[in-house]
């Protein structure tokens, strides 16, 4: 089941991305948090797969917490919410790590659309993640050790 963490201050809003993702029809776990620092304490007693946040927050803005995020959880997709439609806000948000920017109001097909992209993105980074477990796995300690002897090591 994926985990969503929705961060935003204003209720009316984290109730419509959930509105929007239930017509997604999705298995999901849907968190959410009032602002970034709360936000932090969520993902440090869970971690999300999948973070909807909004920019503009008390204590903490979406773009200090994508920063947090992308530092203690890359695996993290993030999505930042806005109001701020200046190509700077965007700009940050993508070197902060953010997947994707979506501009308040936000428009369900694009919501949608970006939300499958996300989706996408995040179940080949997981696929990618567990091959590398099993890969890993498959190779015990024997087996390096003689392969590390064969190669001369």
């Amino acid at each position: 089941m994926i985990q969503i963490l929705i961060v935003d201050d204003e209720k009316i809003e984290r109730n419509g991305i959930k509105f929007l993702l239930k017509q997604l029809h999705m298995e999901a776990e849907i968190r959410e948090a009032v602002n970034g620092v709360k936000a932090l304490e969520a993902l440090e007693e869970s971690p999300a797969d999948i973070l909807l946040t909004d920019i503009k927050m008390p204590f903490m803005d979406g773009l200090e917490l994508a920063e947090n995020v992308m530092k203690k959880y890359p695996q993290t997709k993030m999505v930042i919410f806005s109001g701020y439609g200046e190509f700077e806000y965007a700009r940050k948000a993508m070197k902060s790590g953010v997947d994707s920017y979506i501009l308040k109001p936000v428009d369900p097909e694009e919501f949608r659309n970006t939300m499958e992209k996300v989706l996408q993105e995040q179940r080949t980074a997981a696929k990618t993640s567990t091959a590398r477990i099993i890969l890993t796995l498959k190779i015990s300690p024997t087996s390096r050790t003689t392969a590390a002897r064969k190669a001369g090591m």
